[in-house]
């Protein structure tokens, strides 16, 4: 009896270790190509060119209001997903 408890309970973490090396999949994917977007030479050319246009405060709040414009549209898709 013991041994099936014991089999049982390696099958269920066996289980959440699969879930959770998925999510880390997926997290070092998108890592990844974050990593080779923002060092992309452009992308490096047009962050000092924006800055230099705009200057440094007005650059870095623009950024900021990005941010928060593309936290709240995941956010909306992800409760309507929640939703479908």
């Amino acid at each position: 009896m013991l041994l099936l408890r014991a089999a049982v309970q390696r099958r269920e973490v066996a289980r959440e270790f699969e879930g959770l090396e998925a999510r880390l999949r997926l997290t070092d994917h998108y890592l990844a190509v974050g990593r080779r977007i923002v060092l992309h030479p452009l992308v490096i050319a047009s962050a000092v060119l924006v800055i230099a246009v705009l200057g440094r405060g007005r650059a870095f709040q623009l950024l900021g209001r990005a941010l928060l414009l593309t936290r709240g549209i995941r956010g909306l898709l992800q409760s309507a997903r929640g939703r479908i």
